[in-house]
């Protein structure tokens, strides 16, 4: 089994796709062929599998009402000052 792998960016780049339903068959069957043959691919995929069910089974908690009327309040306030900005911009050009 290889310790190294010199594509390990890509990899996981590639293992993220495949748990997200990106990947095509060919690159998943491609990956886990050689999953079994490389020890950085083998934890990655591990890794990524853990860390996803961690976050799926510990984030239930919802947003506080009050902080997501605020977040709405300032986006509306954001968003109305560019409409009466962007005329102003365009009047100096």
């Amino acid at each position: 089994m290889k310790t190294n792998c010199a594509h390990q960016p890509d990899c996981v780049k590639l293992i993220q796709r495949i748990l997200d339903k990106e990947a095509s068959a060919e690159e998943e069957a491609r990956f886990l062929a050689n999953k079994d043959q490389c020890l950085p691919c083998q934890e990655g995929h591990e890794l990524e599998l853990a860390l996803r069910k961690a976050l799926k089974t510990s984030c239930h908690s919802k947003c506080p009402s009050s902080l997501l009327e605020s977040i709405r309040s300032k986006i509306s306030s954001i968003i109305l000052l560019i409409l009466l900005l962007i005329p102003l911009f365009c009047w100096f050009i």
